[in-house]
């Protein structure tokens, strides 16, 4: 539930900054994730109004006015040639996962994100501290930048700090992979706790019931559960 929360924060918060990026920028936006098998990149670039038909021509290399498949793998070839990943110090080389280009209407209104899926293969399987390293040099005459790593969806994987440059073109992500017998842990004190927080909320509310109960309703009831003898009554003659 933690993690699908923070999840949608950091949608709601890519979504605002989209909306409100600066007409006559390139807003190019990194959500990195972490996972034990790699690291996968979500790139987001929006350019704003004024700067829409310079970034049409950058990709439209023929100049026909639309985008074909092949310029839509030349771009993102482009793109990834102008960012970097290293895990631990040591070059993690990306690799296209997926891309996705707007319409030319959309660009020309700001609201057309090119969206670029990159993948790296890192062993991210032992346990201890480790580093992560992204930057993106991607048309620095135009861009803003954003980077941000997300909530991992693996419980081995644990985020302990982030650090960004002036203008986010780099980020530095420090986090630690858990151990199986530390992953085991959490979850079997967890159900410890959870188990004699219940034993107290039952042994208090008994006691409270008992307080507030008259003492004639608490016997009737022993007596109707066959614990109780009922009182019996003897009559004079």
């Amino acid at each position: 539930m933690k993690r699908w929360l923070l999840g949608l924060l950091c949608a709601c918060a890519f979504s605002t900054t989209a909306a409100a990026h600066v007409l006559d920028q390139y807003l190019q936006v990194a959500q990195i994730a972490l996972a034990p098998g790699g690291v996968r990149v979500e790139l987001r670039l929006i350019p704003g109004v004024q700067v829409a038909d310079r970034v049409f021509a950058l990709i439209d290399a023929d100049g026909d006015g639309r985008i074909s498949p092949a310029e839509e793998q030349a771009y993102a070839r482009r793109v990834l040639r102008d960012v970097a990943l290293e895990v631990d110090g040591r070059r993690a080389p990306l690799a296209l996962a997926g891309i996705q280009f707007p319409s030319r209407r959309e660009m020309n209104e700001g609201i057309g994100a090119i969206r670029l899926d990159l993948a790296a293969e890192a062993a991210l399987g032992a346990a201890g501290k480790h580093q992560l390293s992204f930057r993106n040099d991607h048309l620095p005459e135009l861009g803003v930048y954003l980077a941000n790593a997300l909530v991992p969806a693996s419980d081995a994987i644990e985020i302990t700090g982030q650090q960004r440059d002036a203008l986010q073109h780099g980020l530095q992500v420090d986090f630690r992979v858990l151990s199986a017998d530390a992953r085991a842990w959490p979850r079997w004190t967890g159900g410890l706790l959870f188990g004699l927080c219940l034993a107290l909320l039952l042994t208090q509310w008994k006691r409270l019931w008992e307080d507030s109960t008259p003492r004639f309703v608490r016997k009737a009831e022993r007596i109707a559960a066959g614990r109780t003898e009922p009182e019996k009554k003897f009559s004079s003659r």
